[in-house]
């Protein structure tokens, strides 16, 4: 399935449109298109500028407008952190990051199947320490980050978490928390208000109990979560839910349903990522969503938008769209978003399972230009690359299947999976 957009059109002379391809790549197919991409800085802060409008009442926080639980609140220092990165990105063609994503701990309560941080665990290596975590948060905002996610296996399974969430300077970066929600008691929610955390995003796999409750394998773990959330969310920390969409759940209208949940749980935002075959299922690619069905959501998520609903629905559909990649987001991954794994493992994001170096043995700067040099991330891509078929067939298919992950990025060949031959670089 090709999709083309067509934005401008005078005369029967298309100037500036794009074209979809059946792997999710974007085109520029109109006469000014190269224009445009040179103003791309431009197009980004008009995109972001009108969902800012649009949600310009949703939320504040010490009296500054919230629009985005995912983004520092307008007008702060660490928005202006944020929009200093983005446009050194379009402006000068070198990504600075914005946000990094933190696995804590590999430790879990829960045994899913589909656990995006399978095979991550190295037995005999200790994970991260307070100190060593704390020089990465101090690395990371000098890297200019204005966001840190704090991510695991369950982050709450940390003993020091309410330390390093405190650590992160405020005035520069907001913090996050991905949770299961089985340890939200109040004595952790207070703790975590009180430690300054932003958001809390309580994870998901389904809107039904029973049947989240069964791919977690835990009794009672979706009750416990939605209790939880409501306990951190009376401290006056913006809540969330985090899930995805699957091709079978797809088909049966699940995300429907679970941003339904979300509107009954009073949350903020729903953030729907796209089944992504990593981790313990990562040469599995039968749920990958199909074409039709991105575009289902995608259609979704821009009615929500328009109609200006709440909570926000922030789909990686909708990231990966058209509408998307002219608001300036695409694949994040190596562009404006790193991943640190609990034994200090740098990769693109938290579904690319490869490694381009570690922090304990070098620094963090240095690492974050290997992976932006590599010529599969040197330039930026409108679509998701662990979605991407050559992408996965040059550096996920050749990953053995018994090895630990990340897998070296050195191990495999250096390729710009996009150009046709795709020659070595």
């Amino acid at each position: 399935m090709e999709e083309e957009k067509i934005l401008w059109k005078p005369l029967g002379l298309k100037l500036i449109s794009f074209k979809k391809q059946s792997d999710g790549e974007i085109v520029c197919t109109g006469l000014l298109n190269p224009l445009l991409d040179r103003l791309s800085l431009f197009t980004m802060l008009y995109f972001q500028t009108k969902f800012y409008k649009q949600y310009s009442d949703l939320a504040m926080r010490d009296g500054k407008m919230v629009s985005n639980t995912f983004a520092p609140p307008v007008g702060t220092r660490a928005q202006f952190r944020a929009l200093k990165s983005l446009v050194k990105t379009h402006l000068f063609r070198s990504a600075c990051p914005v946000v990094m994503t933190f696995a804590v701990t590999y430790k879990c309560q829960c045994r899913c199947p589909h656990c995006s941080a399978g095979r991550h665990t190295i037995p005999g290596v200790e994970e991260l320490s307070t100190e060593e975590a704390k020089r990465l948060i101090d690395e990371s905002l000098d890297l200019g980050i204005s966001v840190i996610a704090f991510t695991g296996g369950e982050p709450l399974l940390r003993h020091d978490i309410f330390e390093l969430v405190s650590y992160v300077d405020k005035k520069k970066a907001i913090a996050h928390l991905f949770t299961n929600g089985l340890l939200l008691n109040d004595e952790t929610a207070e703790k975590l208000a009180d430690a300054g955390l932003y958001s809390l995003f309580l994870s998901l796999d389904s809107p039904f109990p029973e049947e989240h409750n069964r791919l977690r394998g835990v009794r009672g773990l979706f009750e416990k979560g939605v209790e939880g959330l409501r306990r951190i969310k009376e401290r006056e920390v913006f809540v969330a839910l985090s899930s995805y969409a699957t091709r079978s759940g797809t088909r049966e209208g699940t995300y429907r349903k679970m941003y339904e949940l979300a509107e009954n749980l009073g949350v903020e935002n729903l953030v729907l990522f796209d089944n992504v075959p990593t981790g313990n299922l990562m040469k599995d690619t039968s749920e990958l969503l199909t074409s039709e069905q991105r575009e289902e959501i995608i259609r979704y998520t821009t009615d929500i938008f328009q109609h200006r609903q709440r909570p926000t629905l922030s789909s990686q559909a909708w990231q990966n769209s058209i509408e998307g990649y002219l608001g300036g987001i695409g694949c994040v991954a190596g562009n404006i978003q790193y991943y640190v794994s609990a034994h200090g493992e740098v990769t693109p994001c938290d579904f690319t399972p490869l490694s381009f170096g570690n922090i304990r043995d070098e620094p963090l700067k240095r690492i974050w230009k290997r992976m932006r040099s590599h010529p599969a991330y040197r330039n930026r891509s409108q679509f998701c690359r662990m979605q991407n078929p050559r992408f996965r067939h040059i550096y996920i298919d050749p990953i053995p299947d018994d090895v630990r992950l990340p897998y070296p990025i050195d191990r495999l060949p250096r390729i710009d999976y996009r150009k046709n031959g795709m020659t070595a670089s």
